[in-house]
């Protein structure tokens, strides 16, 4: 075989390797790092405590690569039809006591949460907006119509790395529950609502 010829081919062959281990060293470096997603899960409930405004919003957060990642915090923003915006910060995570007839109760504090590698979790967070009227109610006074409601999740350097909206809607009978719930501090009714990604 010409000489020439059987360089060429070897040059080829050692290129195209090259190319194919390259991409797969790239491959394995770039899915090495943390991949963090998070997601509202169709639904939230909405409810008042003593002068406490409430939501409980179940959340998966998902994470497709391998390396971990700390999720230091989480914030809402809740935005009524008539564009009244509150800000909600996340209390604890919740827990959902319907199948022992009860309401909802709060569960273990807000702390950072770890995604591991390659995994997914689901949690329910509570979120509260503790602003209140002169006449000690709370200032989040809901009224019908579309709400935008807003998710941001924070890193460990507190940087925002995630924002989700989502859109729900408030009729006039849970309106008319929620505003009775809001004036009377024993009526401890939750209402939830199906959440959607587009207005």
């Amino acid at each position: 075989m010409d000489p020439i010829l059987t360089t060429g081919i070897v040059g080829a062959v050692g290129s195209v390797t090259g190319t194919i281990l390259g991409t797969i060293v790239g491959y394995k470096l770039n899915n090495s790092k943390a991949d963090v997603d998070v997601y509202l899960d169709n639904r939230v409930w909405l409810y008042y405590y003593e002068s406490c405004f409430s939501t409980y919003v179940p959340i998966t957060i998902v994470n497709e690569g391998a390396k971990s990642f700390t999720i230091t915090s989480f914030e809402i923003e809740l935005i009524s039809p008539t564009n009244q915006k509150w800000k909600l910060i996340w209390e604890d995570f919740a827990e959902e006591n319907s199948h022992k007839g009860e309401a909802w109760g709060r569960g273990k504090t807000a702390a950072p949460i770890l995604v591991h590698g390659r995994s997914g979790i689901q949690h329910h967070l509570r979120f509260t907006n503790v602003d209140n009227t002169s006449d000690e109610f709370s200032e989040v006074k809901l009224p019908t119509g579309e709400y935008q409601l807003k998710i941001n999740a924070f890193d460990r350097n507190t940087k925002c790395f995630k924002s989700k909206i989502g859109y729900f809607n408030i009729s006039t009978e849970p309106e008319e529950a929620l505003a009775k719930c809001r004036t009377e501090k024993q009526d401890l009714r939750t209402w939830n609502f199906p959440v959607r990604p587009n207005a």
